[in-house]
């Protein structure tokens, strides 16, 4: 079963009221094997009161991902088609990717949204700083967006590490 089939299942469980313990107790006695697996599944799912808590800021995250992506689009104009495109096409679709996933308050992504934009600001002001007022624009969003996907990401999914679920003391998943 792949992480969508579980997640889907999880939720199903979740919103017929059993809790995060009962559900992963069931999942791993049928594959123990795989409790992690499930452990991150469980811990990317937000509660339904922290969901509608955060889900003005998340919807904003939202926009400020696809202006993002436009905007990588309109600073790099006039592009030069002689000129290798894959970077600008990854910098433009990657965000567009991370949208999708932040539509769907799926909690694994928002630490990698984090990392890759605070990876392209800093990449976009020792190379180029902001010499055109799209690009000043631009990383002014990128700003925006690594301090609300790190706020989203620490306050509505706490148990989640950069990849995969966190543990306690005693090697428990944190659910």
């Amino acid at each position: 079963m792949g992480l969508l089939d579980i997640t889907n299942t999880i939720t199903a469980k979740l919103e017929s009221g059993l809790n995060r313990e009962e559900i992963f107790a069931r999942y791993v006695q049928a594959a123990p094997e795989q409790a992690a697996k499930y452990a991150y599944c469980i811990a990317s799912i937000p509660t339904a009161a922290l969901r509608q808590k955060y889900l003005k800021l998340n919807s904003l995250l939202l926009v400020l991902l696809v202006a993002y992506a436009a905007l990588t689009v309109l600073a790099a104009l006039p592009i030069d088609l002689t000129k290798p495109t894959i970077f600008l096409l990854l910098r433009t679709l990657v965000p567009i990717i991370f949208a999708y996933f932040v539509f769907h308050f799926h909690g694994g992504v928002y630490r990698l949204v984090t990392l890759w934009c605070l990876f392209d600001l800093t990449e976009d002001l020792l190379l180029t700083g902001a010499p055109t007022f799209t690009a000043a624009l631009k990383l002014l969003t990128l700003f925006f967006i690594i301090i609300i996907s790190w706020f989203i990401s620490r306050k509505v999914f706490p148990n989640l590490k950069i990849f995969g679920p966190k543990q306690d003391d005693n090697g428990r998943y944190l659910l």
